[in-house]
């Protein structure tokens, strides 16, 4: 069987398949390697499951395979089993010289029968603490990436973005104030709380300096929009944000959850931060994150506690009474973009 899938004559990777978790933060960068691949003239495909397909509608090569389920032993077992002839049809027919994984308990199963059939394993870790799928692959994979210094032989490129993103333009500061809050379903509900709250700490003029973007995709989006009118801060609320990139772009600051793939696109869009970290994620690596960030001088970092409305009005308030702080913010986060982020990324798995 591993005659069957031999790389390409002349050793040139072209047959590339990419496999990723059906979460937003595995998914868009994903999604923006196969648009630079593709690009490229690599014969490229995302492998995803059910839940990863909602990402990517607009990617034209694609196989999606249902989602595993984590319950009980066996139901888990069986849920791996379920998808496993489907998986194996893929590779005798796709043939791919390598399959880059991004992450998620669904890469396991396709990059365990990767390896078994001979081809090259690539594994990629956004955060700064390798999740529990990704820890597994490493084991066996031929190459390691990821965006942080994990040492152990994992080699460090930035998180591949969008190509939305990259369009970005000069960081201005004038007028208003526009801050764009985006918390994905995981920070949803709890910025629906925190950033009114927040408000509730500076003066009526300070609030008249302020414009506020909110992606609200947990509760009464009418009555969050009544509290704005009534502290006097024109807000723009939307259950999705389907132009983010340009919406980041004509943004002053974001508050946001410390994702990698979030922070990846305030990177490659240069806009600084208020990293508000999901506290339940995976070793807290959320916090780890933001942290980096912040030691770069790119954003501020609150943890959410019971104080966290009045020390994120106390950051707001700051940077209205002097906006160098906001510039000098967003000049660090452009220095921690590259344009090369796929060439890099590309140079890497050629390699193997």
């Amino acid at each position: 069987m591993h005659g069957h899938l031999k790389c390409n004559s002349g050793g040139n990777l072209r047959k590339v398949v990419i496999c990723s978790g059906g979460t937003g933060g595995h998914m868009f960068p994903a999604c923006a390697l196969f648009q630079a691949m593709q690009k490229k003239k690599y014969n490229v495909t995302v492998l995803t499951d059910t839940r990863g397909s909602i990402f990517c509608d607009d990617i034209s090569k694609k196989v999606i395979i249902k989602t595993i389920r984590l319950t009980d032993g066996w139901k888990t077992i069986s849920s791996f089993l379920s998808v496993f002839p489907k998986i194996i049809k893929f590779f005798l027919e796709k043939r791919p010289d390598i399959i880059i994984g991004f992450g998620g308990i669904f890469t396991i199963m396709p990059l365990i029968i990767a390896k078994i059939l001979g081809v090259k394993v690539a594994v990629y870790e956004q955060n700064s603490v390798a999740g529990k799928a990704n820890k597994f692959i490493a084991k066996f994979a031929d190459v390691k990436l990821s965006s942080f210094d994990l040492g152990k032989g994992w080699k460090e490129v930035r998180s591949p973005v969008r190509k939305e993103f990259l369009q970005s333009q000069p960081y201005k500061c004038e007028g208003k104030i526009r801050i764009l809050v985006i918390g994905g379903s995981q920070g949803a509900a709890s910025f629906y709380k925190i950033i009114p709250k927040a408000l509730k700490f500076l003066s009526e003029s300070e609030r008249q300096n302020l414009e506020i973007v909110q992606q609200v995709s947990y509760g009464n989006l009418e009555e969050l929009s009544l509290t704005y009118n009534k502290l006097q801060v024109k807000a723009d609320l939307r259950r999705f944000l389907h132009n983010i990139a340009e919406i980041m772009n004509n943004s002053e600051l974001i508050i946001c959850r410390s994702g990698a793939s979030t922070l990846s696109e305030l990177a490659a869009t240069g806009r600084p931060a208020i990293l508000i970290p999901y506290p339940k994620s995976a070793d807290n690596h959320q916090l780890s994150n933001a942290l980096y960030y912040e030691n770069k001088k790119a954003a501020w970092v609150l943890e959410e506690n019971g104080e966290i409305s009045e020390n994120l009005g106390k950051i707001i308030r700051e940077v209205l009474l002097d906006r160098k702080l906001l510039k000098n913010a967003a000049f660090h986060m452009k220095n921690l973009a590259t344009s090369q982020t796929v060439e890099n990324f590309i140079e890497l798995i050629e390699t193997v």
